[in-house]
């Protein structure tokens, strides 16, 4: 009997994206408050804080103002509720935001109390502007909006010392400081102002050090020891000052040091000789560094400002190996021809200077920028180190702000390790920046590359912030004690044994390499990031997803190029922006089986514009989608799942995950058009972005054109089961797509 053919990956399903229909919004929802309950409840802080502000040092208090917090009922986080008229009316500044969990009140339409997560707006005014909030609180002339407006406000307090030392600690304390001021590329005079008074009060930085991503800036600074309290009891209320903490140190090692490592008997097997699958794609990883023409397929040179020092080869050699070699199984003869070439960057070590850790940054993304400038930017990027802390929900770290900015542009694939302090529980434990970067791919580590391989101990652990709630984004092998990974040394071409999330995530960058490697047709990297995800493998009965994210990787790049005869697995690259929902058919063809179950999988994945200072409103870009089984009525395909449920999520939380992935069995009877129905979500510091643009006549123009255009990707996997000529149904009924084209020359 013949064995049925694998299908392989159908591409150009954007062919079958029709115009969207998208249900008009309903009716706004009942206030929480009267206006005489809030006069009662929110006065007294306003006249507080315009005192405050009155009575103030200009050395706190640049332009006069004072930071303030707003809290948000937590039944009116949407955008739509955003108090843009408040502000407008006040002169109050919104600098930022941050997230709570708080009970509030009450509820509307008499729902019982209970803890919900909200946001926490961190404004800046003048004396005037709270006199003004006052005056507008205590008139009954106010407008509708503004009535309404104040009517949603749970709480407002000062923003005050405690609010800004989260994640200092003196005990532990060595010196060396990160501060975070609420101060964009305009505000000078606030950053400024803050230097002087650190300087008078003994710290030492450079002002140059300073990076300003949207409206924070970043400041690495040291401390005396002896000076530290004093240091802290004079800046602590300065009103512009969003955060300081301890720095953290780098740590780009594995789980054990090289010492640890042990070193097989067997030599590796022979090299190959050829030349790279796709010699014009191109690749980079930041390590340690990489012997100078050791291998054809490496470009090795350091970062500029890297200084000169001994370079950290073992580790640089193992990870650029795992790369472009993979695993080495012990039965191997010939070492598998590496999907590209690569260039290895050496950005450590760090300098002794104030910098510390911000230093590797900096070299990380001029290199990045730099190739960018030059009109060849890199495809691939690879990043096994990184701050050694765990991330905190209410303030992304500095690279992870400035990683997925620079990755918001969506030309680069980045594959980050989520670092190996896994041991330690959910807290300590938790994975470390830039890992929790919503632009970027995280990887964490398993014991194998099965089905149900569980995760490494090691292997630190989510969730990652919300958005971004899913970290790390998969899993792939990395090695534990009795079955280790072994990677080829590229020196002495002996076989190494290792562990740790160092590989794991190189390992995931090889497969992102071996799908752009061996497909002709232009593949985007952010349908690399959607491929992985869909492919990968997830348990229900043995993995959580904190631990595994969206599954288990395959360790094959045929397993995401092809599957089974009875699976058709679709791509769909395309655009889409405000005001212009798409409708995405889902391929099932007419009449495939009589009854019985399909399996619907969607992997939604696209690149968003940050606002750092608003980590409750991070991602500034959404998608809400709806499918249709009927092409008509809607059902829940993408609603909260267990996990997201217990995550006590905002209820508009899931569209703003720049990836979103979802698995359920449909009844066939039911699926007469199926299709998922996809709107694009904007928002600027959590208030709704620009209207969509239109021409002389009024129509709205193309997406692409719009400032709004954010390019999206999609994978369809449809399963029918026992169904083995499904791929000739689907190519047969659906004419306008096409399997994808291999290369000649392939081997995974």
């Amino acid at each position: 009997m013949n064995t049925p053919r694998r299908n392989l990956l159908i591409g150009q399903g954007e062919r079958l994206f029709q115009d969207g229909v998208w249900p008009p919004p309903q009716g706004d929802k009942p206030e929480p408050y009267t206006r005489a309950q809030q006069q009662s409840a929110l006065l007294p802080a306003l006249v507080s804080l315009a005192e405050t502000a009155r009575m103030r040092s200009k050395t706190l208090a640049p332009r006069g103002e004072v930071a303030a917090k707003i809290t948000i009922h937590p039944q009116f986080l949407a955008k739509s509720y955003f108090p843009t008229s408040l502000f407008q009316q006040t002169g109050l500044r919104l600098i930022g935001s941050r997230a709570k969990d708080v009970t509030p009140r009450r509820m509307v339409k008499g729902k019982p109390l209970k803890e919900l997560p909200t946001a926490v707006l961190i404004v800046a005014g003048q004396s005037d502007n709270f006199i003004r909030a006052q005056e507008l609180l205590s008139s009954n002339q106010s407008s509708k909006t503004i009535e309404k407006q104040l009517n949603r406000i749970e709480r407002i307090e000062a923003f005050d010392a405690a609010d800004r030392k989260f994640g200092l600690d003196l005990a532990h304390f060595t010196g060396w400081a990160e501060i975070v001021l609420h101060a964009s590329f305009s505000d000078g005079d606030i950053r400024e102002q803050f230097y002087r008074l650190s300087e008078e009060l003994g710290a030492r930085f450079e002002r140059a050090r300073a990076r300003t991503v949207g409206g924070l800036t970043f400041l690495p600074a040291y401390i005396p020891l002896d000076a530290s309290t004093s240091y802290i009891r004079g800046i602590e209320d300065f009103s512009h000052l969003r955060m300081i903490r301890n720095m953290p140190v780098l740590s780009e090692d594995p789980v054990g040091t090289d010492a640890d490592i042990s070193r097989s008997i067997n030599y590796a097997p022979d090299l190959p000789t050829g030349a790279a699958v796709d010699p014009d794609l191109r690749a980079i990883i930041f390590d340690g560094g990489f012997t100078a023409g050791a291998l054809r397929w490496v470009q090795a040179y350091d970062a500029p400002g890297v200084p000169t020092a001994a370079p950290d080869l073992p580790h640089g050699h193992a990870v650029t190996s795992a790369f472009l070699f993979g695993p080495v199984d012990p039965a191997q003869t010939q070492l598998p021809v590496p999907f590209c070439n690569v260039d290895h960057a050496r950005v450590l070590p760090s300098t002794s200077s104030d910098a510390r850790v911000a230093d590797v940054i900096d070299r990380i993304l001029s290199t990045l920028q730099n190739a960018r400038n030059a009109g060849v930017p890199y495809t691939l990027a690879n990043l096994s180190l990184g701050p050694r802390m765990p991330i905190v929900d209410d303030d992304p770290h500095e690279w992870t702000v400035r990683l997925d900015d620079f990755l918001s542009l969506g030309d680069l694939f980045m594959t980050v390790a989520v670092g190996n302090d896994g041991v330690h529980g959910p807290d300590l434990g938790r994975i470390q920046p830039p890992a929790d970067a919503v632009n970027a791919f995280a990887v964490g580590s398993s014991e194998g590359s099965h089905h149900g391989a569980a995760r490494a101990p090691y292997s630190c652990l989510g969730p990652g912030r919300s958005p971004g709630l899913v970290k790390p984004d998969a899993v792939a092998f990395g090695g534990v004690r009795g079955t280790p990974l072994r990677l080829v040394e590229p020196i002495s071409g002996e076989l190494r044994e290792h562990y740790g999330t160092s590989y794991s995530a190189p390992l995931a960058l090889r497969l992102a390499a071996g799908i752009k490697a061996s497909v002709a047709q232009d593949i985007q990297p952010i349908m690399l990031h959607a491929l992985l995800v869909s492919r990968a493998m997830f348990h229900n009965r043995r993995h959580d997803q904190t631990e595994v994210g969206w599954g288990v990787l395959p360790a094959s790049v045929d397993d995401i190029l092809y599957s089974s005869p009875d699976e058709v697995v679709v791509m769909y690259q395309g655009v889409i922006a405000k005001g212009q929902p798409i409708r995405a058919k889902v391929p099932l063809p007419k009449n495939v089986a009589p009854t019985g179950k399909v399996r619907i999988a969607a992997t939604f994945a696209y690149r968003a514009l940050v606002d750092p200072a608003h980590p409750v409103n991070y991602t500034r870009a959404g998608l809400e989608v709806r499918f249709q089984p009927d092409g008509n009525s809607s059902d829940g395909f993408f609603s909260a799942t267990k996990y997201d449920v217990e995550q006590t999520l905002r209820t508009d939380a899931l569209k703003w995950e720049t990836c979103r992935h979802r698995e359920k069995s449909k009844d066939i009877e039911t699926l007469t058009d199926p299709c998922f129905v996809i709107r694009y979500q904007g928002r600027e510091e959590g208030a709704p972005d620009a209207e969509a643009l239109r021409d002389a006549s009024g129509r709205l123009l193309p997406a692409a054109d719009q400032p709004s255009a954010l390019p999206f990707a999609l994978v369809v996997r449809v399963r029918v089961p026992g169904v083995i000529n499904l791929a000739e149904q689907v190519l047969t009924q659906f004419s306008v797509l096409n399997e994808v084209s291999i290369r000649s020359q392939v081997s995974t």
